[in-house]
Formats: structure tokens, sequence, C-alpha cells
């Protein structure tokens, strides 16, 4: 049972005496450990601190004291929930309160469905609304506060928040680079922040403008380059938008020039005219829609120079302006000449990457607004979220909503745990609701940086070979990588955002008339890509073979290539299952068994799975799918573990179908195979510097 703390008996409540008959309900779950009367927006209300009892703590999640404001109106209005905004971020709340929680006491008495309908709609924390009469007759059930928190606390969604946050209350993470940014800024000095679409570039923007704001001596600007009100006006309207909006902030009256030559002067000498304290942050969001490739207002190409141009020469005349220029692709800071003309951008905007949110960071996210609906993530959820989406910050909100949705549907009582296994369960499904949200994410990619998208469509379609011919140019590889869209692990480049990449797949094999993310080939070309395949296959592993002799490696056939080398070079096209087993036989006779022979000539009988797996791993992970493809084409049954492994490789090289469902099925098993061992050759050599 909590208790009202003395000082607030003897401060508040004996000059408001009739409030303990509702506020005594709240003992059941709270103790009351401050009060004061506050005015605010023309009302007049009482606030209270309650700190939650161990129990109410773990059952909502809330380990801060929690705000709790009473409006004596029989009607509530928006400028009750502004006040409480006021409120919580004044002292002693300030800091001190949970900052997602709060609850209002109302005489009103539908005040629960004026305050759900209020919020549903907007960046709101969650109030949850008590009617005072009802809370004085239910002060001696114990469980009244707490059901009626739950009944509310835990109906709303608020994973289910996709536009960018303009308030701190949903915010999470970034923390050092919103204060590397902060520094910037104090310096004078520009910075670019790039990412895909929808990993928080806006949310951070809102965040550093508001926390720029605070210092009190910096004041910002903040443009969205998208918006047809910019994006429309040429360089000389936007420098004129730019000078007006700034004499508008600081409070100057300052005339614009009739003649648009001298509008840089004219900024440069507005921002010298302020206060010597003032400094200025311009803040370009979607940076390439004013760009010199924009690809909506071609006047771009021509007034992309003039624009920058003078800003940095207000820059250069005032030290005391900041471009904060945000975007997909650093392209536009990269460039150094634009049609033979120095890029006045080029050299002076050092930049970051956004990319999906740290482990730590996604878990701390599920965490705090999971267990404000009732859900208690276990660790390993984040790690899942991690691994399948890249810590994405949308797409891992969107995958806690569905599982919210999932569970409210299915009507547990909440609160309940989730864990790695039970979000497992539904990943199906999951992943075909967030389908429309890749292709927002992946858009601007696709729109303005073509090169990179068809290089990332190689990866995404498992053409690894064709992906690191591509992606040879340092820039591709190294900005696909920085998005967090490509990962490498002993080399091997791999999809970081699985969703992403099935939607970037399948959206390829849609265009090109495939059923299949795979590139099957065509029955009349198939005995010509066959002949080149085995011949390429084939001189990469001698490049392979001079390489490990060269650099000291475990040597993959021993001192000679391979025994029976012209039986694989005279494959044939497989056309049934007779045909695909003498095929894999070959393989398997040619490779996997020639590494174990090397092996046991050595003394090492389990040179397959250590010393050449540790110096190969990819070349000998396309070898045991070999392996185990002979073994189940050659042997009764499958020992337990074999069998798992031979129906992932299956499903893999099936792209989930059955044997009997898939045209040509041991055609399309021969390509598997072969795709396999060249892309494992070709990313082995590229991990070797070749």
């Amino acid at each position: 049972m909590g208790r009202i703390h003395e000082e607030v008996r003897s401060g508040h409540l004996c000059a408001y005496p009739e409030e303990i008959d509702w506020l005594s309900a709240f003992q059941s779950a709270f103790d009351i450990t401050w009060a004061h009367r506050r005015r605010a927006h023309g009302s007049n209300y009482s606030v209270y601190l309650i700190k939650p009892e161990p129990a109410t703590e773990e059952t909502f999640g809330v380990n801060r004291e929690v705000l709790l404001v009473y409006s004596p109106y029989e009607k509530l209005e928006a400028r009750t929930l502004q006040s409480i905004e006021q409120f919580i971020n004044d002292d002693p709340a300030r800091g001190r309160v949970d900052r997602l929680f709060t609850i209002l006491v109302s005489d009103d008495t539908d005040a629960a469905t004026w305050v759900s309908e209020y919020t549903s709609t907007n960046e709101a924390r969650t109030t949850v609304a008590f009617n005072a009469a009802e809370l004085s007759s239910a002060k001696s059930n114990a469980w009244f506060v707490r059901n009626k928190i739950a009944s509310q606390l835990f109906s709303r969604n608020l994973f289910d928040y996709r536009l960018p946050l303009e308030k701190d209350t949903y915010f999470f993470g970034r923390d050092a680079l919103l204060h590397s940014f902060m520094d910037s800024v104090k310096r004078g000095e520009n910075r670019g922040l790039f990412g895909l679409r929808k990993t928080g570039k806006t949310s951070f923007l809102y965040k550093l403008s508001r926390d720029l704001s605070d210092l009190g001596n910096i004041t910002v600007l903040f443009y969205d380059c998208k918006t047809p009100s910019i994006r429309k006006r040429t360089a000389s309207e936007l420098l004129r938008k730019i000078t007006a909006d700034l004499a508008h902030e600081i409070g100057i009256a300052w005339p614009l020039p009739s003649d648009d030559r001298f509008l840089s002067e004219s900024l440069s000498d507005l921002i010298k005219r302020a206060r010597s304290e003032i400094k200025v942050a311009i803040i370009f969001d979607e940076v390439e829609y004013i760009s010199y490739f924009s690809k909506t207002d071609q006047h771009w190409e021509d007034d992309y120079l003039a624009f920058w141009q003078s800003i940095w020469s207000v820059q250069s005349e005032t030290r005391r302006l900041s471009a904060i220029l945000a975007g997909v692709n650093p392209q536009l800071v990269e460039t150094d000449k634009i049609a033979g003309i120095q890029n006045p951008l080029f050299g002076i905007v050092p930049y970051d990457y956004l990319s999906g949110l740290s482990v730590d960071e996604v878990r701390r996210m599920l965490s705090v607004l999971g267990r404000r609906m009732g859900l208690k993530f276990n660790p390993d959820v984040a790690d899942e979220f991690k691994e399948e989406y890249g810590g994405h910050p949308l797409l891992c909100r969107l995958a806690a909503s569905f599982t919210y949705k999932v569970i409210r549907d299915s009507g547990v009582d909440l609160p309940v745990s989730i864990s790695k296994v039970d979000i497992g369960i539904a990943r199906s499904e999951r992943d075909a609701s967030l389908v429309f949200y890749c292709g927002h994410v992946i858009s601007e990619l696709r729109d303005f940086y073509p090169d990179e998208y068809q290089v990332f469509e190689l990866l995404a379609a498992g053409r690894i070979a064709d992906y690191l011919e591509f992606s040879s140019l340092p820039e591709f590889q190294s900005h696909l990588i920085s998005y967090g869209l490509v990962k490498t692990i002993d080399g091997l480049p791999s999809v970081a955002i699985q969703v992403v990449g099935a939607h970037v797949a399948i959206e390829a094999a849609r265009r090109d008339g495939r059923k299949t993310i795979q590139m099957l080939v065509a029955p009349a070309n198939r005995e010509k890509w066959l002949k080149d395949r085995v011949a390429n296959i084939d001189g990469a592993l001698d490049e392979m073979h001079r390489i490990a002799k060269v650099s000291s490696l475990p040597p993959i056939f021993g001192p000679n290539k391979y025994p029976e080398s012209h039986r694989f070079i005279n494959s044939s096209v497989v056309n049934s299952k007779e045909d695909f087993q003498a095929f894999v036989n070959v393989c398997n006779r040619c490779f996997v068994e020639s590494v174990e022979s090397y092996g046991l000539s050595i003394g090492e009988r389990n040179y397959f799975w250590g010393a050449f797996k540790n110096a190969y791993p990819n070349l000998q992970k396309s070898m045991n799918r070999i392996k185990v493809y002979r073994h189940n084409e050659f042997h009764l049954e499958l020992n337990e573990n074999v069998d798992a492994v031979y129906r992932s490789y299956l499903n893999q090289d099936l792209e989930g179908r059955i044997l009997s469902a898939v045209e040509d099925p041991w055609y399309t098993l021969q390509q598997a195979i072969l795709d396999s061992l060249w892309n494992s050759v070709q990313v082995e050599l590229s991990r070797y510097g070749q």
C-alpha cells in the first residue's frame, strides 16, 4: 500500500482537501511524493508526482515517478494536454518523471474517450485518463487503478508511428552523433548526413534543430527541399527566402536587394548585423532535390553552382554560418568538378551515414515502448531484429507493431513476454506486411543512383560474382556497406537487411518476367552457358591454386590440379534425375574427394572440415553443397543432421518450392551448384586480393 508523503498532506492537501477523496485511490499502486497548484494556458491545475510501487513498476515497466495532473473542469480541451507538456518540461518534473506516460484526472465524465481520440493521430505521449468521481467511488478497490491503467496503456500501439519524430518522446539512440553535429555547428562548420529513406534522418535533424535552438545563441532554419515551395524556387528565389526567414527569426527589419547579383552580400551583411554571439545553422533535408542531378526540377542543373557558391561565399565572409546537408548519397559533396567547374561543396562538408540502430539501441526501443504496451521483449529479440532488419528504425518498429497486433488479436492477457522463438513463428507473414515499406526505404537510391541500385540488385538476386565485379568501383561497395544494406563476413558479401533484399530481388524478377529470383538460363542457351561456366570455374581454381602456393595457404587439392578435370570440363546439361546424379558425382569426385584425399595423404582425416574450411570458408560451403547432394542421390538414408542440411540447400536452391512443382528441377539444381561454386571462388579470390 502506497503512502501520501507528509509534505503533501501538510501542504497542498491542506489547501485542497477535497482532492484526497479521489487521490487515495492511487495509493493501491503509487506513493504520492509531491504536489503543487499550477497555472498554465489560462487554467488552474493540481500537479502531483507519484512513485510506482515495485509491483506497479514491474507490470508497466515504469521505474521513474509519474506526472499526475488534476483538471477541475467538466470539459477537457486541447490546452489541458498542452499544459501537461509544459509541466513535464518544468521543474521539478524535468529529468525526474517518466516521459512516455502521464496520468490525467478530470471532472469530465468522458475523459478517457476524449484523450484517446485526441492522441490517436499525433506524436503525443501516452496519457491515461480518469474521472475523479469514479476514482472516489473505487478507492476501496485495490485493482481499479491498475486495471484502468492497463486498459488504456496497453491499448495504444506505440510502435506504429511512421512520420518523422518532431518531439523527444519516442526518439532513441544517436546520442554520440548528435553531440558531434552540435559541436560542429558551434564551431561554424558544415556537416552532411546521408542514408536510406526512413533511417531516421529527418527525426535526427528535428532533434538537432530543437537542441541547437535550446542553446539560445543559434538560429536554426530548416528546409525540406523535397517540397515544391523549395525545390521549384530558383537559386535567387531560395536565397531571398533564406534571407527573409533569417531576418524574421533574429528580429531585424531587412530590405532585400532588387538586383539578384547582391543577394549573397545581403545575407552576409544580415548575419554580421546580428548580435556577435549569434550563429546560424541552415538545415537542408532531402538535398538531392536542389542538386545538379535533380529528377524533378531541371533548373537546378544550372542553379546548383550559383546557389552553393553564394552559400560558400557567405560562410567565408562571416564564419558564423553552418550548412547541414541531408540526403541519400554523398555524391553531392564527393564530386570535385561539375561540368569542368569546381564543386563549391567539395571538401568542405564532412559527412556521416545514418544506418541502422545498434543492437543496444534496438533493445532499448523495444524495452521502453514495449513495456508501455504490455510486451516484455526478451533481449534476443533485439538480436533477431538487428540481424533481419539491419536495425533499420522503421522496419524494426513495424515488425514490433506487427507482433503487438498478433498478440492483441489472439486475446492473450497483457503483459506478456516475447522471445526470439515467438517472433520467428510469424516471420513470413510479418515480412509480407513490410513489403511496401521496403520499396519506400530503397526508392530514392533507385531513382537518384541507379548504378548503385543495380549493383545491390545483383547481390540481392544471389549473383555474388557479378556483384564483386561491378563493385570493384570502390565508391559503390563503400556506399552500400555504409547504408547498412551490405555486410561482409569472411569475405562473403551478403544483404544486411534481408527483407529489403528479398523485395529488390522479387521486383527484379517481376520486371524481367521471371517466376523465380534465380535467373535460370534459357534452354537454347544452356549448352554455351555451361561450357563457359565450367571453363571459368576451372580457370579460377587454377588461380586459387597459384595463390595458395605463393601465399603459403593450405593447399586446396594438394600439389597438383584436381584429378579428372576433363570430366568436369566436359559436363553436359542436366535434363533428368539420372543426368543430375552423373553430374553431381563428377563434381564430388573432382572437388570434394580431392580435398579429402589430400588431407588423408598428410595425415589429417578432418582436413575438409578443419584447415581447408578455415582457409576457404566460402569454397568449402559450396563444396559441401555438392557433397550433401551427392550423398542424397546415392544413399538410401541420410542421418538427421545431413538431412537437415540437404533440405536447407534444397529449399534455398528451389526457392521454397517442392521438386515436383519446379519446371526443369534437375537443371535448376545443376545451375545452383555451378553458380554457388563460381561465386565462392570469386569471393575467395577477392579475400586474398585478386
